[in-house]
């Protein structure tokens, strides 16, 4: 799967705003100046409606697929963005950060241990 088809799946489960989904639809992920926003956007929703995300495990599947596969911008924008928008999002909650966290694959889990 390359950054285009990955970024479409993720924004079929994640619950994306009008905003990202046009982002989305409009412009080829590889022509998107600032993955990394696109990718923090995502994460911080992933995290704030984590309860009610309908197929979590393929939401978790495609990060860990963008972290294994992915190029060196996607790794970065799973990485730098989603990831640490999801641990951002649930600071003040350790709780909801052990729910997501018991998602992540190694690969998601090594960089936040990093």
């Amino acid at each position: 799967m390359d950054t285009k088809a990955i970024t479409a799946e993720l924004a079929q489960h994640v619950p994306v705003t009008s905003t990202l989904e046009n982002v989305i639809e409009d412009v080829a992920p590889a022509d998107i100046a600032d993955m990394h926003t696109l990718y923090s956007d995502m994460g911080w929703l992933i995290a704030e409606r984590f309860s009610t995300l309908e197929d979590k495990q393929r939401v978790f599947e495609l990060i860990e697929l963008g972290m294994r596969n992915g190029d060196g911008r996607l790794k970065d924008a799973v990485s730098t963005g989603l990831i640490e928008a999801m641990i951002s999002r649930t600071g003040a909650q350790p709780a909801r950060w052990r729910q997501i966290s018991a998602e992540l694959g190694p690969l998601s889990s090594a960089y936040v241990r990093q």
